[in-house]
């Protein structure tokens, strides 16, 4: 739906598709700590902020895992992420589809730090055993051995949606840049 300026009505007025948000340091407590309480999607959209996607990517990974149409609006007032940049029109859906840029180890440990964040937000304490094989994978090569029994723990825990929107998050941090 749209307003009588012509923008999506669920969209804030200082907030763009192209606009880039990161967690800030309160955001990155909650990660850990999970304090405040949030609601399983809105966490989950939490976790998927992560300073490179922009808006548009992160309202339709929202709209795949069932998360509230103004999940970006609550976090921002809650403190737990803020504006760090935005990128053109031409580069947008080009920077949704490419991976960042870093070299193996760096991508090995963003995966392993996601893949590990995300099974705990599914399962909870059922994901111990999950989180050890995770713990003794030392490369890349073990990581994606892993992807089949990630995908069916996420699908146990958070639903089919959830575990795609995941796993194609999880597989361009594993693609190499």
């Amino acid at each position: 739906m749209q307003n009588a300026a012509g923008q999506n009505s669920d969209e804030s007025d200082d907030q763009s598709a192209s606009d880039i948000y990161s967690k800030s340091q309160l955001g990155i407590e909650e990660v850990t700590k999970r304090k405040m309480k949030l609601s399983s999607r809105v966490r989950t959209m939490l976790i998927l902020v992560d300073g490179h996607v922009p808006v548009f990517v992160l309202r339709e990974e929202a709209q795949k895992v069932g998360a509230s149409p103004d999940f970006l609006e609550q976090l921002e007032t809650m403190g737990l992420i803020i504006k760090t940049g935005s990128v053109s029109a031409e580069n947008s859906a080009e920077l949704a589809v490419q991976p960042v840029e870093a070299d193996e180890f760096t991508r090995f440990r963003l995966a392993q730090d996601f893949m590990n964040t995300t099974v705990v937000n599914s399962l909870g304490i059922k994901s111990f055993f999950f989180t050890l094989k995770l713990e003794r994978a030392s490369n890349m090569a073990e990581l994606e051995e892993l992807l089949p029994p990630y995908q069916e723990a996420i699908t146990k825990g958070s639903g089919k949606e959830e575990a795609g929107v995941l796993m194609q998050r999880l597989q361009k941090m594993l693609s190499h840049a």
